[in-house]
């Protein structure tokens, strides 16, 4: 569903704005809370086809992903955390001991742990690599492979039943799903604008279609200027982003917060810019027009996607 998702949104920004926008958003998210999913009885496989049962909650969790660690949060299952990563922010969990990083995590801290749930990416070597390390220590694992706002429902309904907080993980889905409503129409009745968010400055690294950056970036108001281009996370030539000459370039930076920016603002990013030869010459940057976003707000598809378009439309369209 996401990639037709995504594109949806750039298709109704492009045809009619905001409203188009909002019907195509609340087409997509069907469930309430006392509405269960189809299929939410009996086992369930995660992103690598392992197979779970459900029917036992988890009480001892560690999740090695940022985003689902959010997650957990968010449907009450903190209390069932026993650790997290050095990448885990929220103060809820500063009492936690770390294991370290996301894919090289300290296994011998892990089997002293003894959680009966480790959730992992699922994609690249480096997860195999662990799931394997993970199975010769007999610690139970899920792994994740999270790129879209699909991908989050799901993973949140999956872990939702795992702890047993279903209805809480759906009542999380439908939060999302209003947060990107108060999005859309924070900009409803303006134009959108064309953007390029840099996911890493060199070598230059943009958003693909169908990601749920380019969603949450629809939903602000703001047309994906690489919307066409396959991948993911796709690498672009410097030249390539002067030739789209974006009106804006959203620039993530860690520990940015979501600051009001008022009519004397002036983005720390821009002079970052400007110091690059490459993105000095991006007409947007000649022109102040960059956007500083805090980078694990929108940085991670978990139950914050929503405030964080919030914030990117009133940065983009001001304030109603």
């Amino acid at each position: 569903m996401p990639r037709e998702f995504g594109s949806g949104v750039r298709r109704a920004v492009h045809a009619s704005g905001a409203l188009a926008v909002l019907a195509l958003l609340a087409g997509t998210w069907g469930c309430t809370p006392d509405q269960p999913a189809p299929g939410d009885t009996g086992a369930l496989a995660d992103d690598r086809g392992r197979v779970h049962d459900p029917s036992v909650p988890r009480t001892r969790i560690v999740s090695l992903i940022p985003a689902v660690t959010e997650t957990l949060v968010a449907i009450g299952a903190a209390d069932r955390l026993v650790a997290r990563t050095r990448y885990d922010e929220d103060p809820v969990l500063a009492d936690l001991p770390s294991v370290g990083g996301g894919i090289d995590p300290s296994l011998e801290f892990l089997a002293q742990l003894k959680p009966d749930l480790v959730v992992l990416w699922a994609s690249g070597a480096s997860g195999v690599l662990l799931e394997d390390r993970l199975d010769e220590i007999g610690l139970d694992w899920y792994a994740a492979d999270i790129q879209t706002v699909d991908d989050f429902r799901r993973h949140a309904r999956n872990l939702g039943r795992l702890t047993g907080l279903a209805g809480s993980a759906e009542s999380v889905t439908v939060r999302v799903e209003r947060d990107f409503d108060a999005a859309v129409r924070a900009w409803s009745g303006r134009d959108p604008v064309e953007v390029v968010y840099v996911v890493q400055l060199e070598p230059p690294m943009t958003v693909g279609p169908g990601t749920f950056l380019d969603a949450l970036l629809g939903a602000a108001g703001a047309v994906n200027a690489f919307s066409d281009i396959s991948g993911s996370w796709p690498l672009v030539s410097m030249e390539e982003v002067v030739r789209r000459d974006p009106e804006y370039v959203i620039m993530p930076v860690q520990g940015y917060g979501t600051p009001e920016a008022r009519s004397d603002y002036r983005d720390p990013s821009i002079e970052r810019l400007r110091r690059r030869p490459g993105w000095a010459a991006v007409p947007a940057v000649k022109a102040g027009r960059v956007i500083s976003v805090d980078g694990s707000l929108f940085g991670r598809p978990g139950p914050r996607m929503g405030r964080a378009a919030l914030y990117l439309a009133t940065r983009l369209h001001g304030q109603r």
